[in-house]
């Protein structure tokens, strides 16, 4: 080769074909050996997602429950008596209730748990269904305050249970409850990634429901609890005398 050929190939500059082969295959090469943490990176992101928005549900149901004790069991705990009412209300539980066995299938409740569930559209995904699965205790009667007396069967005050299920703990068929499925929360930082994570709730939750009280409603709670009287314990805090009915 003349000295004039190799200058002019040295003043181009360019790559020759063989480089830029190999290029591409490193960057081929490198793509693929990061693939498998970007997969992996992208599927915790969705599953995050996913519980968060599980709490956000549990919290949802919790705070219905609340306001429907706190607005109509409050107002008039006569109402609750008729059985249609009382449905509204979580079923009754195991005892203690964590105890309360996981659903069945995604559209029946079962003799100690009560079922809902939630279609939720997610940005940048097809939407998804949860199974909300909540339960309470027996807990403590209402007074009627019209008639100064407790209602018994009537709860205001009890302990409430809610699991949220991901529809994927379900067969995509049948709607049945995955082989297995079980009541403890998954750990974020060890099942997320497992191939049974479906086989645990997205979100848990116990809490206290109690209706908005004074001081003597209180006493009165606290006095059913104890196993007294509620009207001859709590005379300082007294109830109406018969009211005015509306």
């Amino acid at each position: 080769m003349s000295k004039g050929r190799l200058w002019r190939q040295q003043e181009t500059g360019g790559f020759t074909l063989i480089e830029v082969l190999a290029s591409v295959v490193i960057v081929a090469l490198a793509m693929a050996a990061l693939a498998p943490t970007l997969t992996v990176i992208a599927y915790r992101r969705a599953m995050s997602e996913r519980v968060e928005l599980a709490n956000r549900l549990a919290q949802e149901e919790v705070d219905r429950i609340r306001t429907l004790v706190d607005i109509e069991l409050s107002d008039d705990p006569r109402a609750f008596r008729h059985p249609a009412q009382l449905a509204r209300l979580p079923k009754v539980g195991a005892n203690p209730l964590a105890n309360t066995p996981p659903p069945t299938d995604m559209d029946t409740e079962g003799d100690n748990y009560s079922i809902r569930v939630a279609r939720v559209q997610v940005p940048g995904r097809n939407p998804e269904e949860y199974v909300i699965q909540t339960f309470r205790d027996a807990g403590a009667p209402c007074i009627d305050r019209r008639e100064n007396r407790v209602i018994q069967g009537v709860p205001c005050s009890f302990r409430m249970g809610v699991r949220v299920y991901h529809r994927f703990s379900f067969d995509p068929t049948t709607r049945q409850a995955l082989p297995g499925l079980g009541t403890e929360l998954a750990s974020a930082s060890q099942n997320l990634a497992n191939a049974d994570v479906w086989l645990f709730p997205m979100a848990t939750s116990f809490v206290e429901i109690n209706p908005a009280a004074n001081l003597g409603d209180v006493c009165r709670q606290i006095a059913i609890a104890r196993g007294e009287n509620p009207i001859e314990r709590c005379r300082a805090f007294p109830l109406p005398v018969n009211p005015v009915a509306p």
